[in-house]
């Protein structure tokens, strides 16, 4: 843990990893993420309003978050455009640029398609080791989660 004020990076603050805290739990693999989601944003060129970023296990628990969520090592972000619905084409765009820039930096992508807003994250390399995975994607806006929907992501 450190205890940290000011941005993480050119276009993130740490109010936006752990709003409320000044205590900033990072893992190696965090700065990684990091460095992915700001060369995403600096793509994006607009503002990304951050749902949940870092969560520790009982703020996980809170919301529902599975077990393993990679949001408990701050490696995933939920986010959203203002006043923006997503469409099918838009997900599939930046979840190719997600993926594409996870690939940069030497990770594994996932995004994630919810009614609130889209889901990028990263897996540690011993999880994408152990499960195989080139890029991970689901659609949760049923409310239930269907993994790998859209065959333009398969194989990415």
């Amino acid at each position: 843990m450190i205890k940290f004020l000011g941005n993480l990076s050119k276009n993130f603050s740490q109010s936006e990893y752990h709003p409320g805290s000044q205590e900033v739990y990072m893992y190696a693999s965090t700065t990684t993420f990091i460095k992915c989601i700001q060369a995403f944003r600096s793509w994006l060129k607009q503002p990304m309003y951050v749902i949940s970023w870092y969560r520790t296990k009982t703020e996980n628990i809170a919301v529902h978050g599975i077990p393993n969520s990679n949001h408990l090592t701050g490696t995933a972000m939920d986010w959203h455009l203002y006043n923006h619905d997503f469409t099918k084409d838009e997900f599939i765009k930046y979840s190719r640029k997600w993926a594409s820039i996870c690939k940069q930096f030497g990770c594994v992508g996932e995004s994630g398609w919810y009614l609130w807003g889209i889901h990028l994250g990263i897996e540690n390399p011993e999880q994408a080791k152990a499960t195989g995975h080139k890029f991970v994607h689901w659609d949760s806006r049923s409310g239930k989660q269907i993994d790998n929907p859209f065959p333009e992501l398969r194989g990415l």
